[in-house]
């Protein structure tokens, strides 16, 4: 039998939406990242929240692949896309936090 990798990548993203005067005004900045990551990378999304503030976001992005770097590269495309969207100035990226493990369990 010949054994089978699997790769789980996690991205989570920072935000400060400093013209966001309600909750609504958040997630139409969050929904626009989200829905473009969904649709160029077809990745899975979140928006995390933090309930109740206007001004922050904590998006989430998972990958799944059979190979370590191609789930680092899709994650680095998920990046360099919130980075082209901060240039229009809705939002600023506080931090981001980038993680892939790899999982060997998986068998024929």
């Amino acid at each position: 039998m010949r054994e089978r990798a699997a790769f789980c990548g996690m991205l989570f993203v920072h935000l400060k939406i400093p013209e966001a005067a309600s909750l609504k005004d958040r997630r139409q900045v969050t929904r626009s990242i989200l829905e473009r990551a969904r649709n160029r990378f077809n990745v899975s999304a979140a928006d995390l929240g933090p309930d109740g503030s206007c001004q922050d976001g904590l998006l989430a992005f998972s990958v799944l692949s059979s190979s370590h770097h191609e789930a680092e590269e899709r994650l680095d495309s998920i990046i360099r896309l919130v980075h082209s969207m901060e240039e229009k100035g809705d939002f600023f990226l506080v931090r981001e936090k980038k993680e892939v493990k790899g999982y060997a369990d998986f068998q024929d």
